[in-house]
């Protein structure tokens, strides 16, 4: 049976008008409600403005959680940096802003590291492309507007806006191949951004439309985190820094997957591992591979994958993997339905035997 956890659902990489979003923070999280996230967030273009004037914290049910988006002088190399208190001074490098914001305390996220784009010069891509960089503690292995604008031509610019969830297929590969790699020497937790900022665009010059609204974009990319324990004990919401740091512990943990919702809620999915009695969430590294047993349990029926290091060893149609593992390696299981990605598990790692 798979270990009882604690589920929250949050929205990451989130921009308001404090950048070059469209809808103040408060308005923002009223809508999350509704679409029944329990935590956002936050990472405004190159101010913790937001965070200033008191706007993080429990919006009535959800948690808002507000860090910043840094870039270097090309505009390249964006990082979320997250449980700070205050910009990095010097961001001419991104070596350094990383360093800053782990000699601060902070959480550290790389932003839509292979973004591509060829739809626009008004529109470039943002790459990351300091991989000598060591000290972030997590990658975005999805960002769910880099997809859709990756995928833009004048031919079909119309359905996508008009149909933008169905544009949601997969992450990109030479993401998770490096995400697999970088897992191999220490942990780095993978997340789903949803880089929402709701662009207001007139097509033909003069119909307004929003692509891509906040309301739209909560039903796209999500990132599940399992908590020891609840943010609502007993039905009675934990103070704001209890529950930020839940939520944090979670992610640098690695305990979390990642839900492409337009295809199912996602809730309930488990990825584990048992050895000698004892039972392991994603994100844990475990010392000896031999008598291992790797268990996942998906909310619904789908197409299941196992892979170790990036390339897959077992594949199942149904709701459930059970498999005895005796290598060693980076494990983590993908779940498709629909032909497209549903869910990504962060990884267990299984070292050498002794």
């Amino acid at each position: 049976m798979a270990p009882i956890w604690h589920e929250a659902v949050g929205a990451v990489h989130l921009h308001s008008n404090f950048s070059d979003g469209t809808l103040p923070i408060p308005d923002i999280a009223k809508i999350a409600e509704e679409k029944h996230l329990d935590f956002l967030m936050f990472c405004d273009h190159n101010t913790l403005e937001p965070k200033r004037r008191g706007l993080e914290g429990w919006h009535d049910n959800v948690l808002v959680l507000i860090g910043y988006e840094i870039n270097d002088p090309d505009d390249r190399n964006h990082y979320l940096a997250f449980r700070i208190h205050r910009e990095i001074e010097d961001t001419s490098d991104a070596r350094i802003y990383v360093r800053e914001v782990k000699k601060a305390g902070g959480i550290g996220i790389v932003a839509h590291p292979a973004e591509k784009r060829k739809f626009s010069d008004a529109y470039p891509a943002y790459p990351w492309t300091a991989w000598d960089t060591d000290g972030f503690d997590g990658i975005e292995i999805w960002n769910q507007l880099s997809e859709w604008m990756e995928g833009v031509t004048r031919r079909n610019i119309a359905w996508r806006i008009l149909h933008p969830l169905r544009s949601i297929r997969f992450p990109e590969w030479e993401t998770l191949a490096r995400w697999d790699g970088l897992n191999r020497e220490k942990r780095i937790v993978g997340v789903g951004g949803i880089d929402v900022h709701a662009f207001r665009y007139n097509v033909f010059g003069f119909i307004p439309i929003e692509i891509y609204p906040y309301k739209v974009q909560f039903r796209s990319i999500r990132t599940h985190v399992l908590l020891s324990e609840s943010l609502n004990p007993a039905g009675r919401q934990l103070p704001f820094a209890e529950a930020e740091d839940r939520i944090y512990d979670a992610l640098i943990a690695g305990r979390a997957f990642i839900v492409n919702a337009s295809l199912g809620d996602g809730r309930g999915f488990r990825f584990w591992a048992e050895k000698n009695d004892r039972s392991f969430p994603m994100g844990s590294r475990i010392h000896g591979s031999s008598g291992c047993l790797l268990r996942a349990r998906s909310p619904c029926c789908g197409t299941m994958r196992l892979l170790r290091d990036g390339k897959v060893i077992h594949e199942i149609r149904g709701e459930g993997v059970d498999l005895d593992c005796r290598r060693a390696g980076v494990y983590r299981i993908e779940v498709f339905r629909k032909r497209r990605g549903w869910i990504y598990s962060n990884p267990i790692v299984l070292s050498e035997n002794a």
